[in-house]
């Protein structure tokens, strides 16, 4: 990471009135001053070199867009390393290295300097701090592990003193890593289909009233049957997992785009999500998700009758709840909903309009039954009509115990590793190939007074692009779409 230096100011090729100039001169001055105080009492800017918490934030890297499913992506360019062989992380397509790429700039980022001379940093936010193997280098991290804290890596999930670390609502939002995205329809989906349509269970091959068209998926009461048949058996959306690296389909697995094809992806993941936008229609009994996260199956039944309860289910066994709203037995038929659900971390949450459906369900005895499932997500409804313009599957982080192809041994992987107080361990998002806390061979803290800030704004984006402009030739143009907050 190094520092972003202030942009240059270019003069009016033609000097307007004398009036206007002075008010121009005082507010390109008053303008300066500002970016100096804030730059210099409140906020610093640096730019991401590398793509160790990709996709959070990118370090150089290349725009593709797949000419499959019209995705578009980024793969990380390394100065030291052949560049990575791009393979489409929504459908899988591989062999892109003719497309053509976009290259960008590492994402500069405005570092809220001496917050943390005011509190200490918290588990899961993203911290700029000096590296303690050399303080004259700035490394971006995330926050996992807390003073006092015994901290493990287990299970690709972050354990402290022998409990999983879990996330809050945001927090998952923050760090979830996008696998499928509806919106995008392979070309080959004729082929290597990404969804079923299933009536009854989720894995019956009953009649369905499910289809698809361009503008997303489409549920109809099923023909030749009344109204009170066609609602008592769900009618499933079932999400089958392409697998890029492996090319057929697999359960999820850490596999990042970003990385390319020839990075490492071993580890099946259990923590997964989704995120819908969902639009009910009249004769609509309930809306089902059904999640797979390892030997545990969950299925939430949420109905849209006012007093009827939200029905939870774990492996076929009904769960207590605490309910705290249910804006579907609220909302008129034909309105949108964004729902969201997600097994991360041993917690099954639902939300509906960002808004938690009832209390996380927490459970520490997660089923150790034999698992490959390549259809971990599932999507149901009892009854009436239904669209789905919009379906995105999602995993959690899965800590590695590798960095590459290098040979270390990990910190906080065989045995735990005790933090003492003023201590802190960092990992990055892009675990494969992050250098953080488990691979540092001077000792695997970050000390509270090694910490510079806390990044919140991704300010400056760009991508190099040769244009001529009045007779120069320009490399670089601001990317507006990726500015973005940091969590």
């Amino acid at each position: 990471m190094h520092n972003d230096p202030l942009p240059e100011l270019f003069e009016l090729d033609e000097p307007p009135t004398p009036g206007v100039a002075r008010q121009t001169v005082e507010l390109l001055i008053a303008l300066c001053v500002g970016v100096l105080l804030f730059r210099t009492f409140s906020a610093e800017a640096y730019v991401v070199p590398t793509g160790s918490m990709a996709p959070t934030l990118l370090g150089h890297h290349l725009e593709v867009t797949c000419p499959n499913c019209a995705f578009p992506f980024d793969i990380g360019m390394d100065d030291e390393a052949p560049p990575a062989r791009p393979v489409c992380p929504n459908c899988g397509k591989s062999g892109l290295e003719s497309e053509p790429a976009v290259p960008c700039n590492g994402d500069r980022v405005l570092v809220q300097k001496f917050l943390y001379d005011f509190r200490a940093p918290e588990r899961w936010e993203v911290a700029v701090f000096h590296y303690p193997g050399d303080p004259s280098q700035a490394y971006v991290k995330r926050v996992v592990g807390l003073p006092g804290e015994s901290i493990r890596l287990a299970r690709g999930d972050v354990w402290a003193d022998g409990e999983v670390a879990r996330k809050g609502p945001d927090d998952v939002r923050a760090m979830r890593i996008l696998v499928h995205d509806s919106r995008y329809s392979p070309a080959d989906s004729d082929l290597y289909p990404r969804w079923d349509f299933r009536r009854g269970d989720p894995e019956g091959d009953g009649p369905t009233g499910w289809s698809r068209g361009p503008d997303g998926f489409l549920r109809r009461p099923v023909d030749g049957q009344g109204e009170g048949d066609d609602a008592a058996a769900e009618d499933w959306l079932v999400y089958r997992n392409w697998d890029p690296g492996l090319e057929r389909y697999a359960p999820i697995r850490d596999y990042y785009g970003y990385n390319g094809g020839d990075g490492r992806s071993d580890n099946a993941v259990r923590d997964v999500g989704l995120e819908a936008l969902v639009r009910l229609g009249p004769g609509v009994e309930s809306l089902s998700l059904a999640l797979r996260s390892g030997g545990d199956r969950f299925v939430v039944r949420v109905p849209t009758r006012p007093g009827e309860p939200v029905e939870v289910e774990r492996n076929g066994v009904p769960r207590k709840v605490f309910l705290r709203g249910n804006p579907l037995a609220l909302g008129a038929s034909g309105e949108d909903h964004q729902v969201e659900a997600y097994v991360f971390d041993a917690r099954l949450m639902v939300l509906v309009d960002g808004s938690p459906l009832f209390e996380p369900h927490d459970y520490d005895d997660p089923a150790e039954a034999p698992w490959n499932d390549e259809s971990p997500i599932a999507l149901g409804v009892r009854g009436g009509s239904a669209e789905v313009p919009e379906l995105r599957i999602y995993r959690d982080v899965y800590y590695t115990s590798s960095l590459g192809a290098a040979h270390r041994r990990p910190n906080a992987v065989l045995e735990p590793t005790r933090l003492g107080p003023g201590e802190y361990f960092v990992l990055g998002d892009n675990s494969p190939v992050s250098n953080d806390s488990r691979f540092w061979t001077q000792g695997p803290v970050v000390r509270r007074e090694l910490f510079l800030g806390k990044p919140f704004l991704v300010h400056l984006p760009g991508r190099a692009v040769s244009l001529e402009v009045f007779g120069r030739s320009l490399y670089w143009i601001p990317d507006p779409r990726r500015i973005r907050y940091i969590h």
